[in-house]
């Protein structure tokens, strides 16, 4: 397939045009945020989106992974929107578990971290429903092809909060309760107008749930513990960096990864478009890889460039610590971009195993650095963490990549 095919390029345009127009609404909510809610109570905001989003990573067991490469293999409309009414499924029962798990984690909260949280966090369960439909519905849309949804989806929720957020600060001050049910609430509504849209079908026959079951086996479920290693383990910085130092530390730290996070939109969009047909590819197109790589150095160089000036512009001194972060963080993300775009690639092909297998080696560097580095060498230890380990992950993956593509030659 060539990169220059005008139905990729307009949806490589589509969804890398949501994706910077979200990247700019994302930058003016963590603007807003920060300014409103102040470098303490914005690192509580941050510890508690954490802990959503590590509860949220526990629970999926891989089915939403599995319904995915499904749909994206499947080409009968009617069985389409069963599966469909398979997921909205899922997403219930896995919603109701995460809620279990966070109302649990809240009961103890006190008594681990000494964070000065004046209140329980017990009211924002819903955010862990919210995380992890936002995560399941884009891989959906992903594997249905729907890319220009995708797109849409990846806008709505945050231009929705931003004006619903400025309307209310012109009657009230912002807190952090505010804050968390507007936004969350808001992509609750957007995931169930989704789900509305594709249709549903709850006629579910035992033999689709076999088909699930057996994708998840073989594929489905060692991603995830594959993601239980490389994804819930990054959660683990938050939540240490909270324990061993402060929330205002924490929302450092979680501004950089919000700052840095472009990097990644590169290669990931390419991979997503890409998604469906890498299915009946032997191998990622040269330029396709070419393209990625330069678009990603390019972004790189704009990157250090305006570092200084955005986090001084917009964020103000008081959070001058995120640019010093954030230079050595971006590093990180060029390396996981990359690898991102070959576990694409393999994810399509159903090397669930492989992609586990890097995320254990991921998974071990984050378990090990976002604890022993944090507790003796403080946000150096979180840095240096990130970047061991997003390299470690590029290496494995283009290892598993060439692996796979000299096996089929010799086939």
């Amino acid at each position: 397939m060539r990169l220059e095919s005008s139905a990729n390029l307009k949806k490589i345009i589509s969804l890398y045009g949501a994706n910077i127009f979200g990247i700019t609404l994302g930058f003016l909510i963590s603007i807003f945020n920060s300014r409103v809610l102040g470098p303490e109570d914005f690192g509580t905001y941050k510890f508690i989106e954490t802990v959503g989003r590590f509860i949220a990573s526990l629970v999926s067991v891989g089915l939403f992974i599995s319904i995915t490469r499904l749909v994206a293999s499947n080409n009968r409309a009617d069985v389409e929107h069963k599966y469909v009414g398979l997921f909205t499924y899922l997403f219930g029962i896995t919603s109701g578990l995460g809620i279990i798990l966070y109302l649990i984690f809240s009961l103890v909260e006190p008594y681990i971290f000494d964070n000065n949280i004046t209140s329980s966090i017990t009211r924002f369960f819903f955010i862990v429903a919210a995380i992890i439909g936002q995560t399941a519905i884009s891989d959906l849309l992903k594997g249905l092809h729907r890319i220009y949804t995708l797109s849409i989806f990846s806008i709505i929720p945050m231009l929705a909060y931003l004006i619903c957020i400025w309307w209310i600060n012109q009657f009230i001050p912002i807190d952090i309760d505010i804050v968390l049910y507007c936004y969350y609430l808001l992509i609750l509504l957007s995931i169930l107008a989704i789900i509305l849209i594709l249709k549903p079908s709850f006629s579910i026959g035992k033999d689709l749930i076999k088909k699930l079951v057996k994708e998840n086996k073989f594929n489905g479920r060692p991603i995830y513990f594959g993601s239980l290693a490389g994804v819930a383990t990054t959660h683990i910085a938050g939540l240490s960096i909270a324990y061993f130092l402060n929330n205002s530390q924490v929302g450092f730290f979680m501004l950089a990864l919000t700052i840095c996070s472009p990097l990644l939109v590169i290669p990931s969009v390419i991979g997503t478009i890409y998604f469906k047909q890498f299915v009946d590819m032997r191998a990622i197109p040269k330029k396709v890889f070419l393209f990625s790589l330069a678009s990603t150095l390019l972004a790189l160089v704009i990157f250090y460039l305006l570092i200084d000036y955005m986090i001084i512009t917009f964020y103000t001194k008081s959070y001058l610590p995120v640019s010093s972060i954030s230079k050595y963080l971006i590093i990180a993300f060029i390396f996981h971009g990359l690898g991102d775009l070959f576990n694409r690639f393999l994810g399509a092909k159903g090397e669930g195993k492989k992609l586990r297998n890097a995320a254990f080696i991921v998974g071990f560097v984050n378990i090990a650095g976002y604890t022993l580095l944090i507790k003796y060498f403080d946000m150096n230890g979180a840095i240096l963490t990130k970047v061991i380990a997003s390299a470690l992950y590029l290496i494995v993956m283009y290892r598993y990549y060439i692996n796979f593509i000299k096996n089929k030659k010799n086939v």
